[in-house]
């Protein structure tokens, strides 16, 4: 009985310790990005860059440790299911900030949309949001405050959408040149997606702090 119980709680350690990682891992990704388009020489941008491309294979690899967690472990600490629904959704706000910084430097952008920087910074007051709330799931003692913090993550994303169409909007009206529209028009869809994504990971959490009431 005491051998299982010291599994029980090495396990808890184990995802809870990678949950963590990975909430800090999209923290500075987000921060990154933002760095990204503060940064006006294109040269000073390509180190940013690949820190990105660096954290996203983290973060792949956080989220192929849980999965390889679950195959193995019997006991978790919460729901199997809603430990695979949080750690895909948390990856997916990786691979969007990825995908959004992937076609910045593909594009060779030089002048990014004024745009651009609010939803960004919708994207990373997200991501700090999750980061806390990610934190906060090993010991729920306060479920209210997470929900609030979850609520907060939605609003972003409710303000990110409505800078992202505003800004589609006055792409399309002025805008000339079809190739640079198609380029601007790209990165502000992986700017919406990551907002979006953010979302997801909060719809995940709202479940497991539900569940535990």
């Amino acid at each position: 009985m005491r051998n299982l119980f010291s599994n029980f709680l090495s396990h808890r350690q184990l995802f809870y310790g990678l949950f963590n990682q990975a909430g800090k891992n999209i923290v500075e990704m987000a921060e990154l990005l933002s760095a990204v388009v503060e940064t006006g020489s294109i040269e000073e941008r390509e180190p940013l860059y690949r820190q990105i491309n660096v954290l996203e294979e983290t973060g792949d690899d956080i989220t192929h440790k849980v999965y390889l967690g679950l195959d193995k472990v019997f006991f978790t600490p919460m729901n199997r299911k809603d430990i695979h629904i949080l750690a895909s959704a948390i990856d997916d706000v990786a691979d969007n900030v990825h995908e959004a910084a992937g076609r910045m430097h593909l594009y060779n952008i030089e002048k990014f949309l004024p745009a651009m920087h609010p939803i960004i910074g919708y994207i990373k007051k997200s991501c700090v949001e999750l980061q806390s709330l990610i934190c906060s799931l090993a010991k729920i003692d306060d479920s209210d405050a997470m929900l609030a913090s979850c609520r907060r993550v939605k609003e972003y994303e409710h303000q990110a959408d409505l800078v992202y169409y505003h800004a589609l909007a006055d792409l399309f009206a002025s805008e000339k040149d079809p190739i640079a529209l198609i380029k601007h028009r790209d990165i502000l869809y992986s700017l919406e997606a990551s907002a979006n994504k953010c979302k997801n990971v909060t719809d995940a959490i709202e479940i497991i702090v539900l569940n535990s009431l």
